[in-house]
């Protein structure tokens, strides 16, 4: 009797007519009625975030970008291959387009492969010959090219082992080699699983069948995954001077990314999710206390690749039942297949009716709601391809929809773009494919979504890019981020070279254009010594201090939660001079040490204009500020130690000073310290919309009433008396001679 926890040897056998038919078989159904679209369009689109960032692999490539140098991110130089969107280079399209429908003609190949090992009788196909159909044609439509490519690597390497033939297990291994550093180059974050699972691999083939293959076998997919990178690597104009950065830079990518982007989603999922763990884990369990060697190295590679997609998909766990964890479940889907089969110790066939089986499973799937379907659409899909395919008007008509539907998004205004006119130019924090739609020349950040800042390695990676002087000339703004972030705090280093090097040229919402100047970098200077703090703990930000590294650190237990699933969040809420709350925001700690900006609140487009602009007039000072979390005695330690500084050179704001009285012209102008007592008053004043209230300044009387609040009767809360304070005497002597 079939037990779900067995497996069985390979037995060869002779390809029959039945079989031929089965394999050509499988190709249809996959091609025909589960075709991916061929075409993808940048705009319109409700969603600029996600687009932008595929438009720019394309345009990366096409301009010969080195990745790990000039671009970096999750996807590497193949990533534009992910999705067949309508680059301005159409042999990118086209080679994206190939490339899909080739993934899945080698998911044919797969799903034939392990269904070649399944030979279950009549009696028992309804309960396991199609669940294995349905796991493998609904696991295989909800992963991407990357974790196909990983997939079908795995696949063969999980084969090899089980091989007794040493030529199919060599051809095995080297093409599990080259499909693995395909996926590496289309996902950078695939590099490290591949190599991992590389290197782990001899091991696991000495333990396996220490007595049936040379050892030196299990070494040939290392050797063709190297090469074949390489070779890939030069394939996509890249230098190979730059592939230790590259390399850094994924690894700063990989240990930045769960602090910085997880989110939870449906409980529902994540309880699934978990199950389907455990349960792996037990089967495996299972092999080691039966000592089934081969079967268990195969386990443990296939939990290899179910952990991998576990952490894809709950890391940053999308709202609502799509996004990263369907990718999980179509993976655990496509695990469940092979194991099923690999597990079987079914020796009765019947192919007419596996066949016959499969075909009407696969008709059925492909008539669901939700799943290509061979329809009107479908033949559009197929004819659109071929047409754009063979005609040069039609792509040239395709490349102006595209282009005019991209300005169409952003709806620039002419003084905007007049400001820009022919410089390079930056768009930050992610609307990059407007360079296309008003055919700017774009010079974008190493790092080119400043939500992808996660680590300080990257952060300075883009603000050498500034202090070097190769950024653009010109940087279009928008103050906005996601998951409920702070946006100055995205990437603080980065945006300390822009606030030094770039000032407000046009001032739009959402767009402010601001134009480069000569700068020189700021040394932080710093104002106090370390100051020890703890969550839910308010911090005051001393006078004349500009930025603040927080240094949170995480226990032994939060690295080991960070590396098998997500810590909590981290929030920080502001304390402002009229004594607002605000927040909370999200706060990435992993940024914590690279300088914050804390002088001034930016609460929105047109306080970041002013900011850029060195105009601090109207702008709220951050008084304090506490970082909250849900539990930080489990994650983090209970304290983390601050450090304020301020900037050598320092940065010269301007304030909006309030009208001299004539009878204290002569008084203010010549005692700096009454100056300094006037300004200071200025800066509250412009900045308190209560205080511009109660003292409109019309009349000598108000200048009265607002010098006796700030020398006598302002209250000891308000969040103005501390500044106020040390010049108390200065404004009781100007009251005075106002009576």
């Amino acid at each position: 009797m079939w037990q779900p926890n067995q497996f069985k040897e390979y037995i060869p056998r002779q390809t029959t007519r039945a079989e031929t038919l089965f394999y050509y078989g499988i190709f249809a159904i996959l091609l025909a009625f589960t075709m991916p679209w061929l075409k993808e369009s940048f705009a319109p689109t409700g969603d600029t975030l996600d687009v932008s960032w595929a438009w720019m692999l394309g345009y990366g490539l096409q301009h010969h970008l080195q990745w790990g140098k000039s671009i970096l991110f999750t996807y590497g130089p193949l990533g534009f291959l992910a999705s067949p969107y309508f680059y301005s280079d159409h042999i990118l399209w086209a080679m994206a387009a190939l490339v899909r429908l080739t993934s899945w003609i080698t998911f044919g190949l797969g799903f034939a492969m392990i269904l070649n090992r399944l030979r279950p009788a009549i009696r028992i196909f309804p309960r396991f010959a199609l669940p294995v159909v349905i796991a493998w044609l609904i696991g295989a439509s909800l992963v991407d090219l990357a974790t196909q490519a990983a997939f079908i690597g795995i696949l063969l390497l999980v084969l090899a082992l089980g091989d007794k033939s040493k030529k199919l297990a060599t051809i095995s291994l080297l093409v599990a080699g080259i499909i693995l550093a395909f996926g590496s180059l289309v996902k950078s974050t695939s590099l490290i699983i591949a190599f991992f699972i590389l290197c782990v691999y001899p091991l696991l083939w000495w333990y396996a069948q220490p007595q049936k293959q040379k050892l030196v076998l299990s070494l040939l997919p290392l050797l063709s995954f190297v090469i074949s990178f390489c070779a890939l690597w030069a394939f996509a104009g890249q230098d190979i001077v730059h592939l230790p950065a590259y390399i850094q830079g994924t690894l700063a990518i990989a240990s930045g990314y769960t602090p910085a982007m997880s989110i939870h989603g449906k409980g529902l999922q994540t309880a699934a999710a978990l199950i389907i763990l455990f349960l792996f884990i037990i089967a495996t369990f299972m092999l080691l206390f039966k000592k089934e060697r081969t079967r268990l190295a195969q386990s443990i590679i296939l939990g290899v690749m179910v952990f991998w997609a576990w952490k894809e998909g709950f890391t940053r766990h999308d709202p609502g039942f799509g996004g990263h964890a369907m990718a999980f479940f179509g993976t655990a889907l496509l695990v469940a297949a092979v194991g099923l089969v690999l597990f079987s110790e079914e020796s009765q066939r019947s192919i007419v009716i596996n066949v016959a089986g499969i075909y009407l499973l696969a008709l059925t799937f492909a008539l669901l709601p939700g799943a290509s379907a061979f329809s009107a659409n479908e033949i559009d899909n197929y004819s659109n391809f071929a047409s754009l395919v063979s005609s040069k008007a039609h792509r040239e008509a395709q490349q102006h929809e595209e282009t005019s539907a991209i300005a169409s998004q952003f709806h620039l205004k002419p003084a905007l773009l007049s400001a820009v006119k022919n410089h390079s130019v930056n768009i930050i924090p992610w609307n990059l494919m407007m360079a296309q739609g008003y055919h700017m020349d774009l010079v974008a950040s190493p790092v080119f979504q400043a939500y992808s800042v996660y680590t300080p390695y990257l952060d300075h990676l883009n603000a050498q890019q500034i202090y070097e002087e190769k950024s653009a000339d010109k940087a279009i703004y928008t103050f906005a981020s996601i998951d409920g972030r702070y946006p100055i705090f995205d990437e603080p280093a980065t945006f300390r070279a822009l606030l030094t090097c770039y000032k407000t040229q046009y001032a739009g919402n959402p767009y402010t254009v601001l134009t480069r100047s000569q700068c020189v970098k700021p040394k932080l200077t710093p104002v106090d010594g370390k100051l020890n703090s703890h969550f839910n703990q308010w911090m005051s930000v001393p006078e004349h201090s500009s930025y603040v590294n927080i240094g949170v650190q995480t226990t032994v237990t939060g690295h080991i939660i960070n590396m098998l699933y997500k810590p909590n969040q981290i929030h920080i809420l502001f304390r402002l001079s009229d004594g607002a709350i605000k927040g909370p925001y999200r706060f990435i700690y992993p940024l914590g040490d690279d300088g914050l900006f804390v002088k001034y609140f930016i609460n929105g487009q047109h306080d970041a204009n002013r900011l850029f602009a060195k105009n601090a007039t109207g702008l709220q000072r951050i008084s304090a500020f506490k970082l909250t979390t849900a539990n930080s005695s489990l994650d983090y330690s209970k304290a983390f130690y601050i450090r304020f500084f301020t900037t050598n050179p320092p940065y010269r704001w301007k304030v909006a000073q309030l009208p001299l009285p004539s009878r204290l012209v002569a008084q203010i102008e010549n005692n700096m310290e009454y100056t300094k007592a006037w300004d200071e008053l200025s800066g509250i004043y412009f900045a308190r919309p209560d205080l511009q209230k109660a003292f409109p300044l019309n009349s000598s009387a108000s200048y009265k009433e607002l010098l006796q609040w700030a020398g006598v009767t302002v209250p000891a809360a308000d969040p103005a008396a501390v500044r106020l304070r040390p010049f108390q005497a200065a404004y009781k002597s100007m009251l005075g001679r106002l009576k």
